[in-house]
Order: structure tokens, then C-alpha cells, then sequence
């Protein structure tokens, strides 16, 4: 998308966020689940968690309340503006970090559980770009460490190991307009196009108020489970498991999403 970089989604989604996407999965689960994962790193010893693409923080806020040590990363000033007033008013502990996700200066800091929540992993676009960013996660894990990636699962195939998208015989381009918000203060319209020859999709959402109109762009290169398998593995990391949802529902052919969890190889 030409105008489009790692900085636009978090400048302008900032303003709505925490309003559009506060249940769109369970963060009390995913806390959970995480701060139970910190405390099997490092010979049992447990350490901190890094959330790459905090943004707001939906999960960190809910982590650092179970007393886990967070730290935040993003690209966006206003997301993490957002984050440390939500922080305040949970009178939670976030450090914030105001930095590029694929690989932020932290020194040579270790973390228990390296996450990234809800496709922020796919908000890279250039599938090296999502490599090193995996590869650099596996870098900063303690002993016994985890890098765990909710994502959604398309709903096409892929060639057994490959992470370079299904080919010039994948169905063409589809292009979709829907309503995602109609009261009488607001309308949002949904715009978007998907590609799966390159596996990417695009879109607008369109807010229309007394106010004026705000555009929310966004863009996104994705990945099957499996080809997820095959990036992480040439990052160094191997696959330890899969669940459905954050309440670690076995994870089966009909599954919508997939947590999963991958460890050093």
C-alpha cells in the first residue's frame, strides 16, 4: 500500500483501539497462559515477558497485574501513549519502548516469553523482514524460553514447506466493501482487497462522523500454520505447541486461529 509503513497502523488506529478491539479475544486468558509459560523459563526461575506490537496494551496491562514483568515494544508514539494511561489507571508496571519490533535495541536483556498477539506477526511484509524478527526473538529467550504467535488461519492451502505463498494458480485478488459500525453518531465501512498469489490483503476502514471523515488503513502478508512452522524453524525455533484460543482448546482442522508456541531447537 504506497504511503503505507510500520508507523501508519498505530498513528491511526491509536485514537480507537481500545473502543473497536477490547474483547476481540480473551486477554485475561492470554495473561494466564503467558505468565504461566514465564514461569517454566530459566530453569524454573521464570523472568520477564516482551510483547512486540504492545500497542495499547490489551495483554500487557492484564500480564503485568498477574505481578509478571512486561515490557512493551511498538513503533507508534500514540499507541504507547495510550499504553502507559492504561497502565496508570490499572496501576500496572509497562515499560514502554519506543522502537522498530523485527529486532529493538534492548541490549542484551533475556526474556521468559517473547509474544506476539493477534497477526502482529504478519503486519511485517516482507517475509524476511517476519524471519529476523522471529530470529531475534530466539536470541533474546532464557534457558528454557518461549516465542509465542496468535494468529488467524487462512483458508487455503499451501505447498508442503513453503513460506513463498501458494503460486500464480492461487485464486485472483478479491475485493470487499461491508459495514463494521452503524449508529446513528457513526458509520465505519470496511474496504479491503486480498491477494492470495502474495498471501497479503489490504484494506481501509473508512470513519464517517459529524466531525469529518478519518481513514485507518491496513496491511497484512500471511501465513499458514505450516508455513508459520517452516519460517520459524529457519529462525532456529521449532514448534512445542498448538492450542486454538489462549484457554488452550486443542487446536483441529476447523480452527479459526492458532496460539502457538515455539522453543530454541
Amino acid at each position: 500500500m504506497e504511503g503505507y509503513d510500520e508507523r501508519t497502523y498505530g498513528e491511526r488506529f491509536a485514537p480507537v483501539y481500545d473502543r473497536w478491539y477490547e474483547g476481540i479475544t480473551d486477554a485475561r486468558a492470554c495473561a494466564a497462559l503467558v505468565a504461566d509459560l514465564a514461569d517454566l523459563a530459566d530453569d524454573a526461575g521464570g523472568g520477564p515477558v516482551l510483547e512486540l506490537g504492545v500497542g495499547t496494551g490489551r495483554l500487557a496491562v492484564p500480564l503485568a497485574g498477574l505481578g509478571v514483568e512486561v515490557v512493551g515494544v511498538d513503533a507508534s508514539p500514540a499507541m504507547l501513549e495510550r499504553l502507559e494511561s492504561n497502565a496508570a489507571d490499572a496501576d500496572a508496571d509497562v515499560e514502554a519502548v519506543l522502537a522498530d519490533m523485527v529486532d529493538p535495541p534492548l541490549g542484551d536483556r533475556s526474556f521468559a516469553v517473547v509474544l506476539l498477539a493477534y497477526n502482529t506477526l504478519f503486519n511485517l511484509i516482507d517475509p524476511d523482514a517476519q524471519r529476523r524478527c522471529l530470529a531475534a526473538a530466539a536470541r533474546r529467550l532464557l534457558p528454557g524460553g518461549s516465542v509465542v504467535v496468535e494468529a488467524f488461519v487462512p483458508d487455503q492451502p499451501d505447498p508442503p514447506g513453503s513460506t513463498d505463498g501458494p503460486g500464480p494458480e492461487a485464486a485472483p485478488p478479491r475485493d470487499e466493501i461491508s459495514i463494521r459500525t452503524l449508529t446513528a453518531d457513526e458509520v465505519v465501512l470496511a474496504v479491503s482487497r486480498s491477494d492470495p498469489s502474495t498471501q497479503q490483503a489490504m484494506g481501509q476502514y473508512v470513519d464517517i462522523t459529524e466531525s469529518g471523515i478519518s481513514l485507518r488503513p491496513w496491511h497484512i502478508r500471511w501465513h499458514t500454520p505450516d508455513q508459520l512452522d517452516v519460517l520459524a524453524a529457519e529462525a532456529g525455533l521449532v514448534l512445542a505447541d498448538r492450542w486454538a484460543d489462549w484457554a488452550r482448546t486443542p487446536f483441529g482442522a476447523a480452527s479459526t486461529a492458532h496460539v502457538s508456541r515455539y522453543v530454541v531447537g
